[in-house]
């Protein structure tokens, strides 16, 4: 297995809004393969969000940094948006999707995670069929493309209307959905949450696992800290991942082990104008990123699986 991380590694350390500022920071540390956030790209203004070409200008950057760099892109991840309630944001969040499913192309990513969304109130087969048929609205793009879609478990503490939560819930959705490029990325955080088996859990997914999001907590919160930060039991997901041949890449969701002021959900308050420690400089969380790095070399080491 290679060792890769999230350019949202760095988003709240780069003023710039453009995808390529994260990506520069990666340079600087030890990860050379790359999970590509599309998280934040739907704001006012942004290029993501129309019908024109623009965003390939961000695209065109990244790709300029990988051939200085040595980066390949293994993953990445869908615009976080309005899912289901019709207007201008759910316009939003379709167009940029779709318009990062083809900068995937571009990068030669081979998936991309797009999250399910919970519908207040609904019932878990009314939950199943919404977000279907969201998906739906990608699968043609995905042909095209040759971008698979990722869906991912949550946990009642993030999402108490969200039904995908174990190995065999997110099996059977795939199953349900039928729908031709449509997978599975594991989240060891969201599942830490919940207390889950992760072991059964990879099991129950087998061949519909395709990636992973390696991320940490005390079982309390998303909090999104590196591996052995808090309570999850590692063991459970390597020999899972060992016993089913798992062919993807290690890919960490640690971003906030080093918690930026406005992270959530444990972010410290808002500074005021005489605070100076708000945020610690880009080059010790580069550091951290790197320690991460070590700590993941380690653990795929102790399984024989780690890849260079």
């Amino acid at each position: 297995m290679k060792l890769a991380t999230t350019t949202g590694d760095f988003e709240h350390y780069v003023e710039s809004k453009d995808v390529s500022a994260a990506l520069a920071a990666c340079a600087d540390t030890s990860f050379k393969h790359i999970d590509m956030s599309f998280y934040n790209v739907i704001y006012p203004g942004s290029p993501w969000i129309r019908e024109d070409d623009d965003w390939k200008y961000e695209i065109e950057e990244c790709l300029a940094l990988a051939g200085k760099h040595g980066f390949d892109f293994v993953q990445a991840h869908s615009p976080d948006g309005v899912h289901f309630e019709e207007g201008e944001k759910r316009d939003a969040l379709i167009t940029a999707t779709k318009n990062t499913l083809r900068a995937c192309e571009m990068l030669h990513i081979p998936h991309t995670v797009i999250h399910a969304a919970q519908i207040p109130g609904a019932t878990p087969s009314e939950f199943l069929k919404a977000n279907i048929d969201f998906y739906k609205l990608f699968a043609e793009d995905a042909e095209k493309t040759g971008v698979d879609l990722l869906t991912e478990n949550s946990a009642e503490q993030n999402c108490p209307g969200y039904y995908l939560r174990t190995g065999r819930e997110l099996a059977e959705f795939v199953k349900l959905a039928g729908i031709p490029r449509l997978y599975v990325c594991w989240d060891t955080g969201h599942a830490n949450m919940r207390g889950n088996n992760q072991y059964d859990d990879v099991l129950a997914l087998g061949d519909a696992l395709h990636a992973l999001h390696v991320q940490d907590n005390y079982g309390d919160a998303d909090s999104h800290v590196m591996p052995m930060v808090g309570t999850t039991n590692y063991d459970q997901l390597l020999r899972g991942l060992t016993e089913i041949g798992y062919k993807g890449n290690f890919t960490f969701e640690g971003s906030n082990t080093i918690r930026p002021e406005h992270s959530w959900p444990n972010a410290r308050p808002l500074p005021s104008a005489s605070d100076n420690l708000s945020r610690v400089p880009l080059a010790i969380q580069q550091k951290q990123i790197d320690v991460m790095y070590e700590i993941g070399k380690w653990m795929l080491e102790t399984y024989g699986v780690y890849e260079d």
